[in-house]
């Protein structure tokens, strides 16, 4: 057999060469099915906060209760004029005085319960009525003698006065009309000296005493 030329043999080469770039350029442009590019897991923004719920707020407590608005004075005569008599309300509390402007008084203290007086003094004198927005009508009671009356709610300085020293105890009711009524009271009682409202002032005795406008709430 003879032996195969030079050309021969680099042919083959050059063809095995060729052969062999193909496959390995075949190879490099190919995917493994196993080299799966890694998944990037998507990012997920957290759901907004709802927004907080408003707390409502309270509304404010009343300082006061319906009954100790109330405040009121009531003054005029009693139904056939025997005497005089004011009352001030202040809230569940009344006050009151009675006199004649000569000798006979009396000072009253009590509830004021859903629109009723009860009064009494330390002597057991009594008042009982019923308030109204503009009236107070009732009775009173005053060493056994009992008068009715319908007194109408008053403006200042329209009112129920008192004052106190060591010795007296003075008492003046003031009427719309500007006229005054009242008792000195020292153990021997006595008509009471003219008082001025605008500063509680009058003379009692030579000497100057102080009045207090008498509101209601007062114990006597």
């Amino acid at each position: 057999m003879g032996q195969r030329s030079p050309l021969v043999t680099l042919a083959a080469t050059a063809v095995g060469l060729v052969a062999l770039l193909v496959v390995n350029s075949t190879q490099t442009g190919t995917s493994s099915p196993g080299a799966a590019a890694p998944s990037v897991p998507a990012t997920t923004s957290p759901p907004p906060s709802p927004d907080p719920t408003p707390t409502a707020t309270p509304p404010a407590a009343s300082k006061t209760t319906p009954a100790q608005q109330i405040v009121a004075v009531y003054t005029g005569r009693t139904t056939g004029r025997e005497a005089t008599l004011a009352i001030a309300v202040k809230g569940g509390r009344a006050a009151a005085y009675v006199c004649d402007g000569r000798s006979v008084e009396a000072w009253l203290t009590g509830t004021h319960t859903a629109g009723r007086l009860a009064l009494r003094s330390k002597a057991g004198d009594q008042l009982v009525g019923t308030v109204a927005a503009e009236a107070v009508t009732g009775t009173v009671t005053v060493r056994g003698r009992q008068w009715s009356f319908t007194i109408d709610k008053a403006d200042p300085p329209a009112g129920l006065y008192r004052a106190k020293t060591s010795s007296n105890t003075i008492g003046w009711i003031i009427l719309p009309d500007g006229s005054q009524v009242g008792i000195d009271n020292d153990g021997t009682p006595a008509p009471a000296p003219p008082l001025d409202p605008a500063s509680g002032a009058a003379t009692v005795g030579g000497a100057e005493v102080t009045a207090a406008s008498i509101t209601g709430d007062e114990t006597f």
